[in-house]
């Protein structure tokens, strides 16, 4: 069985854990498809009615939660729109060493620490 796609949210400036996360997954020769729609222009209608697209292509979301993370403008509105549409969510800490701010709308006990093999897991069970 193929591991699901995944949409991924993240702060722009934490795009080093996106790129590490889906670096040490295709290492592990995994079938985990992630789906970048990063902020490349200004947070507006077409750019919501795009990552709305998104977002229901994949079977749900993987929030990056680093410093500003809780703050992000776009990465709220992808935890609502993913919350709207009925997908899985959880959420992982970037750094190992800290625990930064929650989200709102991505519930605490499902932010998991930095471990792909605990990523693997989560997404297994949304199959």
């Amino acid at each position: 069985m193929a591991a699901p796609r995944v949409f991924l949210s993240f702060q722009v400036e934490d795009r080093w854990a996106r790129d590490l996360l889906v670096g040490q997954a295709r290492n592990r020769n995994n079938e985990i498809e992630f789906t970048d729609y990063s902020v490349h222009e200004p947070f507006d209608e077409k750019w919501k009615t795009n990552c709305r697209q998104r977002i229901a292509q994949t079977k749900g979301t993987i929030v990056l939660v680093g410093p500003t993370t809780s703050k992000a403008e776009a990465v709220l509105w992808e935890i609502a729109e993913t919350i709207r549409q009925g997908h899985h969510m959880f959420g992982v800490q970037i750094d190992t060493d800290k625990t930064h701010p929650i989200p709102a709308g991505l519930a605490a006990g499902k932010v998991i620490r930095w471990s792909v093999d605990v990523i693997v897991k989560q997404l297994e069970t949304w199959t």
